[in-house]
């Protein structure tokens, strides 16, 4: 069907190669589909050392109240990942989000022959994997990974569920966020390969003499 989206036009949105292989600048059009707008630099350099103060800066959390933020900091997790060391693999489950605290992670999508394509570099303080904690079996369908030493906050669906037993309310806000951005991306992934076949059917067509 014309115009019609399919799993092979999404990978060709998602798996397109930087006009430079060599380059680690690869937050274009796919990144910004996939994974939104990432945070500015100077954003990132001005959060906190304190863990409620860098929640508050996160999309995720950017409009919770010092006090939702307070209680959100004892359900957090701190992790840290050396130079080059998987965070998740593609293909394994998951059931966490991450913020980047401090540090790049690589996000790429690995092809069939095992080579993996770069799709985006996330500094703080970006948040991902949002739909693994939603309690859903999450099958990651990309892989994520340190460049140089990296610090992430993490938050499990086990830290969501003890919230909706203890805090309600709380836990609601988060599931109303999270399923907010992961409809926006959703959005952009579909407007993303829709623009994209419209380039394509708009390209001038080879002359064939009868």
């Amino acid at each position: 069907m014309k115009n019609g989206f399919s799993l092979r036009g999404l990978r060709k949105v998602l798996l397109q190669r930087p006009a430079d292989a060599d380059s680690p600048d690869v937050s274009g059009a796919p990144a910004l589909a996939a994974f939104g707008p990432l945070p500015a630099t100077e954003a990132a350099g001005k959060r906190g050392r304190d863990l409620v103060d860098f929640l508050g800066q996160a999309n995720l959390f950017e409009e919770f109240s010092r006090a939702d933020l307070v209680r959100l900091a004892r359900n957090a997790h701190e992790r840290n990942y050396r130079d080059g060391e998987y965070i998740y693999e593609q293909g394994t489950p998951g059931a966490a989000l991450f913020l980047v605290r401090r540090g790049v992670v690589e996000i790429a999508l690995r092809k069939r022959n095992g080579e993996e394509v770069p799709i985006a570099t996330l500094e703080p303080p970006a948040s991902f994997s949002e739909q693994a904690i939603m309690g859903a079996h999450v099958v990651r369908w990309n892989s994520a990974r340190a460049r140089g030493p990296v610090c992430l906050v993490a938050f499990g669906s086990s830290d969501l569920d003890a919230l909706g037993r203890s805090l309600p309310q709380l836990a609601n806000k988060i599931l109303r966020k999270l399923a907010q951005i992961t409809a926006t991306r959703l959005q952009m992934i579909v407007e993303a390969q829709f623009f994209s076949q419209e380039e394509e059917g708009a390209k001038p067509q080879d002359d064939h003499p009868d």
